[in-house]
């Protein structure tokens, strides 16, 4: 059976030394002008989190979001939406994943992968998310120059082989937060 070509964004999957799996409370600036969905790969830059390029270093993985509404409503999201602004321009809470010995599930977009990309980086391929939704559309291509997604294996599963639109699992060794 073919693999679908449908990526959703990195989704925590286990722990590399068994510990829990929690996201961490960070900042995004109100007015931020990219949007962020859940699953999306996010760096951190003057102590706020911003969308992560192709080949950028990985503050973590985007949870979701709360803020105040500029309404005074409080606000859950698991999607920031470009250029919100909240109450008197406060810093809005981002939820995101930074341990690094996460490991996440994600899908090779491009390429034809092999058992021989177990140990080597990828690229992220940075597709807008979904807005009826607020999930990611990224997933790893298979380019390896300036790869920042370390591929630790394949999801072993019936509806999954390894080949094009795989599914597989990554880390992210460059990590800000890593020691």
């Amino acid at each position: 059976m073919a693999n679908v070509d449908a990526p959703n964004g990195f989704t925590p999957a286990s722990h590399m030394y068994g510990g829990v799996i929690r996201p961490k409370k960070m900042r995004i600036a109100s007015g931020y002008n990219t949007a962020i969905f859940s699953g999306d790969v996010v760096t951190l830059s003057s102590g706020y989190i911003n969308q992560a390029g192709a080949t950028s270093t990985p503050a973590g993985v985007f949870y979701g979001v709360q803020y105040t509404a500029t309404d005074g409503t409080p606000t859950w999201s698991n999607q920031w939406t470009a250029d919100l602004a909240t109450l008197g321009g406060a810093d809005a809470e981002a939820y995101v994943y930074v341990d690094p010995a996460i490991i996440y599930e994600a899908q090779f977009t491009a390429g034809t992968p092999a058992v021989s990309f177990i140990g080597n980086k990828y690229t992220l391929s940075t597709t807008a998310g979904s807005t009826n939704n607020g999930r990611s559309k990224e997933g790893v291509t298979a380019t390896t120059s300036s790869g920042v997604a370390l591929c630790v294996g394949f999801v072993d599963s019936p509806s999954n082989s390894i080949g094009a639109f795989a599914r597989a699992f990554f880390t992210f060794p460059t990590n800000t937060f890593a020691v």
